[in-house]
């Protein structure tokens, strides 16, 4: 029988002493272990045509950097990119 893979998720925080952002690896259940009492942002694949594509990435990582910015304002200033206009 073929082994699955244990799901995993992706966490990113931000390192003001080491200037850089950091990825871990983390198991689906300890994540939601976590989180369970906060408020999710859900992105339903049907909201964007079930495709993730470019511009979803784009947004997605722009997003992402500014939540991150707004706990981490010395985050902020490195912040170069254009945001979208909706």
């Amino acid at each position: 029988m073929t082994e699955h893979p244990e799901r995993k998720c992706v966490v990113v925080m931000w390192s003001e002493e080491k200037q850089a952002l950091i990825s871990y690896t983390l198991e689906v259940d300890r994540a939601l272990a976590v989180t369970q009492r906060l408020f999710p942002l859900e992105l339903p694949l049907a909201d964007y045509g079930n495709q993730l594509d470019d511009e979803f990435a784009r947004r997605f990582g722009g997003a992402t950097l500014n939540l991150l910015a707004l706990s981490n304002p010395e985050l902020k200033p490195h912040l170069k990119f254009t945001p979208t206009e909706d």
